[in-house]
């Protein structure tokens, strides 16, 4: 699933290619396109594009004339960018936009739309987006009152941390590898309510969201520091497959059985209970360091009350 820096990086090159130039053609395979084409005909041909920027996993491009096209890439959703196009239309494409020099191609995504007046207010995922975990550089840093302010509600107060960060509502939104690095970022149990953390506890946390995200988006994807990547690179011990670039993106994220780059205990893996996943899931897994984060792995299998939790939770063993 494409996460809100790998999504930025698509919306940057779309940004680049599109922005300033005039819609050649633009075809989409949806129903909701399809209808308001029939209500809207001919309207975008010839208007320029004037941005094309992200909001968490959403990306939205602004078109003169105060119309725009939103996509949400969900699990298996990218955006392509060509110089010449092909002539046969792939049956995973969902989007074509078509300007002089170039043709973005939506790809397996099952969201594209198209509409007028300001997105921000009238697409319904848009305007209850919490807070962007990366900023573009024209606007304000990571917006941690904000943040504070819709983590920190007494409705919030019993539910877990590493269950928060992944509502769309606090913030736009991180997914799985972002959620569990940052958490081991911070050295906290993802099973810790919120209720009980203290104030240097969400200090360190709204200083590791925005840093891991932007590390996440420079580099393609990576989590760990140039200094922690050494020794993935160069200890086979660390990794499932010695010389592969994928083992050495993460400190914990999908490194289950594998030791933790600071203590030297095993990575484990657990399903955690979620009261948000736009996916329709009710667990998600979690991967951590039980020493580094404080988590007492046996615990929270056994604290579990609904059985067919309890048989998820297992630790699940990774064949390297």
């Amino acid at each position: 699933m494409p996460e809100g820096s790998q999504v930025r990086r698509f919306a940057h090159a779309l940004n680049q290619s599109l922005t300033g130039k005039p819609i050649v053609s633009l075809k989409a395979r949806t129903k909701t396109v399809s209808s308001w084409e029939k209500e809207h005909p001919g309207v975008l041909l010839n208007k320029r594009i004037e941005r094309v920027l992200s909001h968490g996993k959403h990306i939205v491009g602004l078109i003169e004339g105060n119309y725009y096209f939103y996509s949400h890439l969900m699990i298996w959703g990218s955006w392509a960018v060509l110089d010449n196009p092909p002539q046969e239309i792939d049956r995973r494409d969902r989007s074509r936009i078509v300007v002089p020099d170039a043709c973005a191609i939506l790809y397996s995504a099952p969201i594209f739309n198209l509409g007028a007046g300001n997105p921000f207010e009238t697409v319904s995922n848009l305007r209850t987006l919490g807070t962007d975990i990366l900023p573009y550089p024209n606007e304000k840093l990571f917006d941690a009152p904000v943040f504070l302010q819709k983590l920190l509600t007494p409705e919030q107060s019993q539910r877990t941390i590493g269950d928060a960060l992944l509502d769309r509502q606090i913030l736009a939104r991180i997914g799985n590898y972002l959620r569990a690095s940052i958490l081991f970022d911070c050295r906290r149990d993802p099973w810790r309510k919120i209720a009980d953390l203290t104030a240097e506890e969400l200090e360190r946390l709204i200083h590791s969201i925005p840093l891991m995200a932007q590390r996440a988006y420079t580099t393609g994807g990576f989590t760990v520091s140039d200094e922690a990547r050494t020794p993935l690179q160069n200890d086979p011990s660390l990794v499932y497959t010695p010389g592969s670039e994928y083992g050495t993106k993460h400190y914990v994220f999908r490194r289950t059985n594998l030791p933790c780059l600071v203590c030297g205990t095993t990575i484990r893996q657990l399903r955690q209970v979620t009261q948000y996943d736009e996916e329709g899931e009710k667990t998600r897994i979690i991967y951590f360091c039980p020493t580094c984060q404080g988590t007492n792995v046996e615990l929270k299998k056994s604290k579990s009350k609904r059985n067919v939790v309890a048989t998820e939770e297992k630790i699940i063993e990774v064949q390297a």
